[in-house]
């Protein structure tokens, strides 16, 4: 399970990168600091996952509404 949620926090975590183009700082910023710019760019490089199931859940809250704003 832990590796899923690894795998899962990478590819949220490089589509906010990637298609936002937000940096590890402002996705901190925009997740109210529930996590520092430094975990959030150990999640995109695949080496910790979100100790905190609410923090997946909103890293994932995050992605839809920038995918929102985007389309």
């Amino acid at each position: 399970m832990a590796s899923e949620s690894s795998q899962d926090a990478q590819q949220l975590v490089l589509a906010l990168l990637q298609t936002s183009g937000m940096s590890p700082q402002e996705i901190a910023e925009a997740l109210d600091h529930r996590v520092s710019w430094r975990t959030i760019y150990r999640w995109a490089k695949g080496e910790h996952c979100p100790q905190q199931d609410s923090n997946l859940r909103a890293l994932e809250a995050l992605v839809q509404s920038r995918s929102a704003i985007s389309a």
